[in-house]
């Protein structure tokens, strides 16, 4: 029997090539799988840089004063810039460009250093004025929605056996300083809470609630 199935016949050469086109064909798709990655990445990627996924509050107080910080100012300006902030544009506008008469060769870095150091008392006096108008604000909201609590709750409510917290044993003994009178011994939650009421506790804001 003289079958050629058993024959080689350029078998190997065939093979060969397969392979080689097969190898180029997977190359190739490698390449295009490589390039889909990265546009799925460049597409994942936030517009804009952030420090974090979710930035908390803090996490912009601190790029934030970062920049202030790469600037030279320092936490004594604080106050000062938050009061530059409430002026109004012409205002500002005007002692920008006296500034800019002093410091003509200056950045605006330099020009808003230059108004805070020439006017620090007034700004920084606005800067406290606006940051205890914005507590006043948070303080409001809180007393009216603890009023709004079921009295059962306020004045009975488990709570009252707790320990008394942190920012009440603060406010107790800043009134004290204030009143000029002796801090009290270990107080619950309770009664601390009706302590400071009695006392006219918070101070801070006595003559606007």
């Amino acid at each position: 029997m003289n079958s050629q199935i058993y024959e080689n016949d350029g078998d190997d050469e065939f093979v060969e090539k397969l392979w080689q086109s097969t190898g180029r064909i997977l190359a190739s798709l490698k390449r295009q799988e490589a390039k889909l990655a990265a546009r799925r990445r460049s597409l994942a990627e936030p517009t804009h840089k952030l420090v974090v996924a979710t930035p908390t509050s803090m996490h912009h107080k601190i790029t934030l004063g970062a920049v202030l910080v790469g600037e030279a100012f320092q936490a004594s300006d604080a106050d000062a810039l938050a009061g530059l902030l409430t002026i109004d544009a012409a205002d500002f506008a005007e002692r920008f460009s006296e500034a800019l008469e002093q410091k003509s060769n200056g950045r605006v870095s330099d020009m808003i250093a230059h108004i805070i150091d020439t006017d620090a008392r007034e700004l920084s006096a606005r800067g406290l004025f606006v940051e205890w108008q914005r507590r006043l604000a948070l303080y409001r909201q809180d007393c009216a929605e603890w009023f709004a609590r079921d009295d059962e709750l306020r004045h009975l409510g488990e709570w009252r056996n707790a320990e008394m917290t942190a920012d009440q044993r603060w406010l107790m003994r800043v009134t004290c300083r204030v009143l000029n009178r002796g801090l009290p011994g270990h107080l619950s939650r309770g009664e601390a809470a009706d302590w400071l009421e009695a006392n006219g506790a918070n101070l801070n804001y006595r003559d606007f609630t």
